[in-house]
């Protein structure tokens, strides 16, 4: 199956993604990749995912994994209303899989258009 995978480089997407990939499946993942918490830890579980920060960083290129066959990201907000139709055009996914969230919920009640631009 060819599954998007939406908050990749977060805690469960990244989880997410490598348990997709064990069992054969191809995942696209998708992240922006925003600093509420340490962009560190979100990259470095990229890097494990076989995507290097350098590629990670740019936005709306996709970039395939150097060790995980089937594995592909793109760093993208779910808020991109011209690309994310085009990427779902582009690959008919399967399934989507949507653990992308803003971390801290009070946060996102107290700043609610913070991911909107």
């Amino acid at each position: 199956m060819k599954i998007l995978v939406t908050g990749a480089a977060g805690f469960i997407g990244f989880f997410v993604s490598k348990s997709l990939l064990a069992k054969g499946h191809t995942v696209i993942g998708l992240d922006n990749i925003n600093d509420y918490y340490d962009v560190g830890l979100k990259f470095a579980r990229l890097e494990q995912l076989g995507v290097a920060q350098k590629e990670a960083e740019q936005w709306n290129k996709e970039t395939t994994s150097t060790s995980h066959t089937g594995f592909s990201f793109i760093r993208m907000a779910l808020e991109d209303r011209e690309n994310l139709p085009e990427l779902c055009k582009k690959y008919s996914f399967d399934t989507v899989c949507n653990p992308a969230a803003q971390a801290g919920v009070r946060y996102s009640l107290e700043n609610p258009r913070s991911l909107c631009g």
